[in-house]
């Protein structure tokens, strides 16, 4: 059966491969994940993106379930680039997780997240 894992906070079966301890948890960000402040600009990431994760819309794919809203420069390594637009970027569930894994350069999470998504801007305003 399935469970949720408080060493690697996914879930899973069976114990985690993951030695505990290696995930070490920043009070700062995580303080800082339930203000009103991040809140808020979590809402207008997630409305600049569409609501559509970025990596997703750039392979032609329109994602909008299981979004979350992405640091590309972590927290815990440049904390005063927490509120910057450039910085953010929405994602789905999977690409959070290749990107949290290094699986997606940061390079083009940068790029992504620096440029609008024109295409879906003309569709909206079509409507």
């Amino acid at each position: 059966m399935k469970h949720y894992c408080t060493v690697c906070h996914k879930i899973h079966e069976g114990k985690c491969s993951r030695p505990i301890g290696i995930r070490h948890r920043n009070a700062d960000a995580d303080k800082f994940r339930s203000t009103q402040a991040w809140k808020r600009k979590a809402a207008a990431i997630l409305e600049r993106d569409f609501h559509c994760c970025r990596v997703c819309l750039a392979a032609g794919i329109l994602t909008n379930r299981d979004l979350s809203v992405h640091h590309i420069i972590p927290l815990n390594a440049d904390f005063d680039k927490r509120l910057d637009d450039d910085n953010l970027i929405t994602l789905c569930r999977f690409h959070h997780e290749q990107a949290e894994r290094g699986a997606i350069l940061k390079r083009e999470l940068l790029n992504l997240a620096s440029s609008p998504p024109y295409h879906l801007k003309i569709f909206s305003e079509v409507k």
